[in-house]
């Protein structure tokens, strides 16, 4: 019974920590992907579109990693 609490604790620490660190996330892959996208037409999607996103979050979690030292 306690092994069961204490897993759900340790499981609600991991969301609080990754609750707490989406909206940072968010923002740091947004600035990433304008930088990288700069002046280039965005109105449509596309496979660079796409590619540059997924690299800017990518990015910005290996950022945040090793910020906070997980």
């Amino acid at each position: 019974m306690g092994e069961m609490k204490r897993a759900i604790a340790n499981e609600q620490r991991e969301r609080q920590t990754t609750d707490r660190y989406a909206s940072t996330l968010v923002i740091a892959s947004a600035i990433i992907a304008a930088i990288r996208l700069g002046r280039e037409d965005i109105s449509t999607p596309s496979p660079r579109l796409t590619s540059v996103i997924g690299d800017s979050v990518t990015l910005a979690r290996t950022i945040l990693r090793r910020v906070t030292g997980q």
